[in-house]
């Protein structure tokens, strides 16, 4: 065999042995590596808020959130049997709300303050944040009492940090959601009673 081959065929064997070992070798994947492919449109993940997410709190066992911010302020909270309290049992800023508007109030809040860690970062790394809104959320026994300040940073007015009374992390938030969940409950702190 002519010794100007030898080099050629040590290369092309290294070549087929490194496909091979990158072959066997590779990690592990699932049938779909591209879950965003079964996405059918944007729409869609926006009527999930909190998907793939874990709720902060279990609902049914809330008695009372405060929310006390710049542009509004309002307390949620589940009344004892009173005469004046509707049926549901729960008042919003002391006027009687429905039950189905409580949940979702509860809902599209536990969705919001969510922790979501793919997109977390330490609470330090922010930068002259000024305190945008407080809410005090009042639990059964099992889940505990929660204080969470929604905080902004002024370079970056368009993402709200949900800052959880002691940890260390910190999530972010849309300022549109956030304006938009205040707009809901805007609009029924000034609605008519519940019957």
């Amino acid at each position: 065999m002519n010794k100007k081959w030898i080099p050629a065929i040590i290369i092309v064997i290294c070549m087929i042995l490194i496909a091979c070992a990158a072959y066997f070798v590779r990690p592990y994947q699932t049938k779909d590596p591209d879950p965003k492919d079964t996405v059918s449109s944007p729409s869609e993940t926006k009527e999930q808020p909190g998907a793939g997410k874990t709720e902060v709190w279990i609902n049914k066992d809330v008695t009372s959130v405060e929310w006390d911010g710049k542009r509004t302020s309002w307390i949620l909270k589940r009344s004892g049997k009173e005469e004046n309290v509707a049926d549901s049992g729960w008042t919003l800023n002391g006027e009687a709300v429905t039950t189905d508007h409580a949940e979702m109030i509860i809902s599209k809040m536990n969705a919001m303050l969510t922790k979501d860690s793919d997109s977390s970062r330490k609470a330090s790394s922010l930068k002259a944040e000024v305190i945008d809104s407080t809410v005090t959320l009042l639990s059964g026994p099992d889940s505990g009492d929660k204080v969470y300040q929604i905080a902004v940073e002024p370079a970056y007015p368009e993402t709200l940090w949900i800052i959880p009374a002691g940890e260390s992390m910190v999530y972010p938030v849309a300022l549109k959601d956030v304006q938009q969940l205040e707009k809901e409950i805007d609009q029924l702190k000034t609605a008519s009673p519940a019957k």
